[in-house]
């Protein structure tokens, strides 16, 4: 009989400490891209918003590759070594780099496949948690693991500015990309190399590809919805409300702040309840977020109404990852690559649905928009089986 560790092991608090740090770490250098772009290297905002659009178009084909590679490793350690040297290599790039062409392609390359070393983190959460943990802990653990990567963004950006601003670029993106490189050796030095469990799939293929299709497009466009929030807010702030833009860092920290223990309450009920009902339910919040800031007239119901963002991205993000995995077992990897590159398929859209609507409608338009979506993503995920992806339940019950 299997003994079961507890979640408090020392391995389990070595992937949360990985996790917090490597999470820190893009947490550093994405917010200050923008601004080192637009003055340091002077572009239009065409060429800044193009940079995030390309990096992260491309980073979805780097992800799903090297996810797919990794699952015929019997170590994903010298991935996330790799990745994360990557990243560095990427910072000592931005830190010396005197054009725009040069850092796009430090971004479009090793930026961009740093971010895969994120989807591997994940995977060595869950074969861990298959190998060492009971069923029902699965989705629980990978939840807190989840957690302390957004912990590390209620930080991280401030924290990342203000290094920004006291050092300068050069010296900023340098000390990041020394991290990167420790962050790297002591994730080789310390994770555990962990065997994969194998377990029967939760349908027949041809249904399951089909039920796959229909969640990345659902989950891509709640994280479309999503990003077009984060963008427009500050803007929408200064356009409608007539309050002062800074305010958005106090609505994003409240929202942040509320999803880690979200996130930790969603993972233990997942063993009790099916994974797709409860994102079903954070994809109903996500739409009354946004019906909220639609028709909201005064600052307090937008920090009234983070409670819905964080049950929306508390179960999105601390389940949805688990829910791939279950579906996909045998091929962590690939499936952790898959959610995440449902985040960078999300940005890429909302990106461009900023772009469109704000230019023609306006900041205030786009959060009507974002109503539409999310019922769309709603309605796709009703039409999926609910015991679908609820591998906890199937285990226990055999």
């Amino acid at each position: 009989m299997q003994q079961y560790q507890t979640l408090y092991s020392k391995y389990s608090l070595i992937m949360c400490i990985v996790s917090l740090f490597g999470g820190g770490l893009f947490a550093l250098i994405v917010p200050t891209l923008s601004v080192y772009l637009a003055e340091h290297l002077k572009v239009t905002p065409f060429l800044v918003g193009s940079f995030f659009v390309a990096m992260s178009a491309t980073s979805i084909v780097f992800a799903q590759v090297v996810g797919h590679w990794s699952d015929k490793l019997g170590d994903r350690r010298h991935i996330i070594l790799i990745g994360m040297s990557s990243g560095a290599l990427a910072c000592i790039t931005f830190a010396f780099a005197d054009s725009y062409v040069l850092v796009l392609i430090a971004g479009l390359t090793f930026f961009a496949f740093s971010l895969a070393s994120t989807s591997q983190m994940l995977a060595i959460t869950r074969e861990y948690a298959d190998q060492f943990l009971h069923p029902d802990r699965n989705a629980l653990f990978n939840s807190i693991v989840r957690a302390c990567v957004a912990v590390s963004w209620v930080g991280g950006p401030p924290l990342g500015f203000y290094l920004f601003t006291l050092l300068g670029p050069k010296y900023h993106y340098l000390l990041v990309g020394f991290c990167y490189f420790a962050v790297g050796l002591c994730g080789l030095a310390f994770l555990p190399k962990v065997q994969r469990v194998t377990t029967p799939p939760l349908q027949p293929a041809a249904n399951r590809n089909r039920t796959l299709t229909i969640a990345i497009l659902a989950f891509a466009l709640l994280y479309s919805a999503n990003q077009t929030y984060i963008i427009c807010l500050p803007l929408f702030l200064a356009e409608s409300m007539a309050t002062p833009s800074s305010q958005a860092g106090w609505i994003y920290g409240t929202a942040a702040g509320l999803e880690v223990p979200v996130m930790i309450l969603a993972g233990w009920l997942a063993s009790r309840f099916s994974l797709l009902v409860m994102i079903r339910i954070g994809a109903f919040c996500a739409a009354l977020l946004y019906a909220g800031f639609f028709f909201a007239t005064d600052l307090w119901q937008l920090f009234a109404l983070q409670i819905f963002n964080a049950i929306f991205i508390g179960t999105l993000a601390g389940l949805g990852m688990t829910w791939f995995q279950n579906m996909m077992p045998g091929k962590t990897g690939t499936a952790s690559a898959m959610f995440v590159n449902t985040i960078s398929a999300g940005n890429v859209i909302g990106s461009s649905v900023v772009a469109v609507v704000a230019q023609w409608f306006g900041y205030h338009s786009v959060y009507a928009v974002n109503i539409f979506v999310a019922l769309i993503a709603l309605v796709l995920l009703i039409t999926m089986n609910s015991s679908v992806g609820h591998r906890s339940a199937q285990l226990n019950a055999a």
